[in-house]
């Protein structure tokens, strides 16, 4: 199969959860070179794929494992901040704000600077501390969002199972492991902001309520068509 046709695949069911509402209608689903794998972006109201990370690591994946996935960043479009992924870019604006001031050029004390300098570092510690504290918490609840649609609408009875295959897949596929430094070890809350694949699939499995039919189920049904 082409390339071209595993894309049309992703696109199809793309459209697919749209048609069913567990998609915004409004959103898209854009190739993005500048994204390392995919994403969902509240800010821009469209998910993000980086075509090569879908190749290598999604285009022989299941129909329903594509859907847990799209679900998933959708739940991160849906239920996440949009003023989260603009954290990172903080230290950025300060710096463009204090740039043109007098007591930071050439002739300027030198102790201006240093309170400037110290005071941008702890706008980057803090800001970023903030921001993958909070994106370890959306994993969670995207997670929820993608489980709780494959679950009710698609009669799936394990939806960790899902989970679980498709971080097993992007962890294997991973062409190398990333080196922590010393400095993103700081920024971070947790040695990587994503969970553990276990905290993941359990928290899943342990959120199954009562089976296809019954009233919860019709009311969760209900609500991620809204």
């Amino acid at each position: 199969m082409r390339g071209a046709d595993r894309d049309c695949r992703l696109y199809r069911i793309f459209q697919e959860l749209q048609e069913k509402g567990l998609i915004d209608r409004r959103r898209r689903l854009v190739r993005c070179t500048f994204t390392p794998s995919m994403r969902g972006c509240p800010a821009l109201n469209c998910i993000r794929y980086r075509r090569s990370f879908y190749e290598r690591n999604l285009s022989r994946a299941s129909d329903d494992i594509l859907r847990f996935l799209l679900l998933h960043e959708e739940g991160h479009a849906r239920k996440g901040s949009s003023l989260l992924s603009a954290l990172p870019a903080l230290p950025v604006l300060l710096c463009l704000m204090f740039l043109g001031h007098p007591s930071l050029q050439a002739g300027g004390l030198p102790v201006t600077k240093l309170v400037f300098i110290a005071l941008l570092l702890l706008t980057v510690f803090f800001a970023y501390r903030t921001y993958y504290c909070r994106m370890y918490d959306e994993e969670f609840t995207a997670d929820r969002y993608a489980a709780d649609a494959m679950r009710y609408c698609y009669r799936i009875g394990d939806p960790g199972a899902l989970l679980q295959n498709l971080l097993s897949g992007l962890t294997a596929g991973a062409s190398a492991p990333r080196r922590k430094g010393v400095i993103s070890g700081l920024f971070r809350s947790e040695p990587d902001y994503r969970p553990s694949i276990s905290e993941r699939v359990q928290r899943v499995r342990d959120r199954a309520g009562p089976r296809d039919g019954g009233p919860a189920a019709h009311r969760t049904e209900s609500g991620l068509s809204r």
